[in-house]
């Protein structure tokens, strides 16, 4: 429309000029000459300078135009070049459909997306639907169908083949860029497309790492939530499979993380061997993991767990031994959401845990009654240690060759305001599990101290006083520290202190066991090992320790000295520790006939009922006073 314009205005120019020209040029010289002859002549340059001013006047019009349109075409081509850049800068691909002959072409771009070179393809292709991921041929139909009926640009994502045969994704975008006027029928269609392999890779990896555990690549929490909302929806009975590995921490407080992690990606992968295509695994963290399968499978899943896990772990030529406890809960009638049946399961768990480990156990309502009385107990025990509520109490230790008193063992007993006396046993192994036990045994030494201070101060008593140290104490960082600074505080004579200390707390680390203990020593401190010979002490460590005294367990004593087994067993400890240059003392001497044999065996000292059970302070102090 432009162009026809411009050509009827130049042509109107013209024919105003010439038509004005025509009708008044020769009126005007008739007018001014008379003389016919010169008429002619003038009439003829008339005719040439017509030609010459109408050509001039031609020359500039379509110069000027000419100009305009150089100029246009110039800005074209910038504009042209420009686009090129960005679509090149922006790594796109071009499409360029004419939809009444139904031929497409694309640019090198496009073609790159997909391997493909210009030789590879025909002049103008005309259909790449073929080319397409099945799954999304429908989302791109739809939206060419969608932009030709609104006339609306779109924006899909979608996969097409590689010339090399795998799915590239692209992202792409077009819109009807030519209408017909009068129909309103589609002409033209163009748009985009970009490679988005790379960001769909990133976002299934974001997505994977958002539902799965990084360490073992099985699901995590959340994606377990997620399944377990599915599973409950088909009202079937689900068992809920709750697996804490046995012993694990061991592994990681000897040979640290690295060594734990190897060891928790092994175990992923043994159970995930024990399940079935339709049970389901995750890990919860640490050394937790969750398996959901059904009520029936429960009990034959549970042993095939156990059993993949007695075979040993062999990692940087070192040999690990694992177990799994496994609390099982039944859903619906256990818990009908994942917090309920997960609080459940732990529950049964740790029900056994405590049972021995390396076993399972079904949820019951009277589990979370003995939880709930374990709380109570942690709470209370707490609160007795912040009140100093923990009394000790002193057993003697008779030297066997002159029935002199020549020392005491210090055993805690817990005075509850309600409850009365508690024995160690009923809170010593829950305040080793929660760690209440470093608070606990801090301030036992703080109480044999202070009493052995005044004792030492008044005259009353000159023995020693032997008292135990639990593993999980003494493996603290600031042990030393602390038992330095209370010596210190208290001015104790720490040669008269005698620390008792476990074989598998001499075992579970040699070297840095002999470190702590050879720090102990230099501080002053004996050294006794307790319940000798319950434990697997290697005898090769035994002579690196600083040890100056075994006690023999009182399992070996009960039963002499009618046993020959018995007695093979406690001689054979006796001319150890002579040999070791050790003294030996016999726990739970009761009968005459047992200190005989003990006598016998040149054993050194011991402790039982036969001589005094564990005394209060004042009574102590009255046998003191009579021996």
């Amino acid at each position: 429309m432009r162009i026809l314009k411009e050509t009827l205005r130049i042509v109107l120019v013209y024919f105003i000029f010439s038509v004005l020209w025509i009708l008044f040029s020769d009126a005007l010289l008739e007018y001014f000459i008379d003389n016919v002859k010169m008429l002619t002549l003038i009439q003829t340059y008339k005719g040439l300078f017509f030609v010459t001013v109408t050509s001039l006047l031609l020359f500039v019009l379509i110069r000027r135009h000419m100009q305009q349109l150089y100029h246009t075409q110039e800005k074209l081509q910038e504009n042209q070049q420009r686009l090129e850049y960005v679509i090149q800068g922006a790594n796109l691909g071009y499409w360029d459909w004419d939809y009444v002959s139904n031929k497409q072409w694309v640019n090198d771009t496009w073609l790159q997306f997909l391997g493909l070179e210009r030789a590879d393809i025909k002049e103008e292709v005309t259909d790449w639907s073929d080319a397409i991921h099945p799954d999304d041929k429908n989302i791109a139909q739809k939206a060419i169908q969608f932009t030709i009926k609104y006339g609306h640009p779109y924006v899909i994502e979608f996969r097409m083949r590689h010339k090399k045969g795998h799915w590239v994704w692209i992202e792409g975008s077009g819109a009807v860029v030519k209408w017909d006027e009068e129909s309103k029928k589609p002409l033209r269609l163009a748009g985009t497309h970009r490679d988005i392999s790379e960001r769909k890779k990133a976002q299934e990896e974001i997505t994977f790492l958002a539902l799965n555990d990084p360490l073992t690549k099985l699901p995590n929490r959340y994606f377990l939530k997620q399944h377990l909302v599915k599973v409950l929806e088909e009202r079937e009975k689900n068992a809920f499979l709750f697996l804490d590995l046995d012993f694990f921490k061991n592994i990681n407080d000897l040979y640290g993380h690295s060594v734990g992690d190897i060891v928790i990606q092994e175990a992923a992968e043994r159970f995930k061997a024990c399940l079935s295509k339709h049970e389901f695994i995750s890990r919860m963290g640490g050394d937790e993991f969750v398996i959901i399968t059904t009520k029936s499978q429960s009990v034959i899943l549970s042993e095939r767990l156990i059993q993949s896990l007695c075979v040993p772990f062999h990692i940087n030529n070192e040999q690990f031994t694992l177990g799994v406890s496994i609390g099982i809960a039944i859903a619906p009638q256990d818990g009908e959401n994942f917090e309920e049946l997960f609080k459940n399961a732990d529950t049964a768990m740790y029900v056994a845990k405590s049972s021995g480990k390396n076993r399972y156990a079904f949820y019951t309502s009277s589990m979370t009654d003995e939880i709930l009385s374990t709380t109570l107990l942690d709470k209370e025990m707490k609160q007795g240690i912040e009140e100093e509520q923990f009394i000790l109490h002193y057993q003697p230790l008779i030297d066997l060759s002159s029935d002199a008193i020549m020392g005491a063992e210090v055993l805690v007993r817990w005075q509850h305001p309600e409850k009365g006396l508690i024995f160690p046993n009923e809170f010593i192994p829950r305040a080793e599990e929660t760690h209440l036990i470093i608070p606990l045994g801090e301030l036992i030494l703080k109480k044999a101290f202070q009493q052995l201070f005044e004792w030492d101060k008044q005259g009353i008593f000159k023995g020693m006083i032997a008292i135990n140290i639990s593993s999980v104490q003494i493996e603290q960082d600031d042990f030393i520290a602390k038992i330095e600074a209370l010596c210190k505080e208290l001015c104790v004579d720490t040669s008269k202190i005698e620390l008792e200390v476990t074989e598998s707390f001499l075992m579970k680390n040699p070297k840095k066991s002999a470190q702590t203990l050879q720090k102990l020593e230099n501080l002053g401190f004996s050294i006794a090992v307790d319940d000798f010979g319950t434990g697997y002490s290697s005898l090769s460590y035994l002579k690196t320790f600083p040890i100056h005294k075994l006690k023999i367990d009182r399992s070996f004593i009960q039963d002499l000295p009618e046993d020959k087994d018995d007695r093979a067993i406690v001689r054979a400890i006796i001319s150890l520790a002579k040999n070791l240059e050790l003294d030996v003392l016999a726990e739970g001497v009761e009968t005459q006939a047992q200190k005989e044999f003990l006598i016998e065996n040149w054993c050194d000292s011991a402790q039982g009922y036969l001589f005094a059970k564990p005394l209060t302070r004042e009574d102590f102090e009255r046998l003191i006073h009579k021996n």
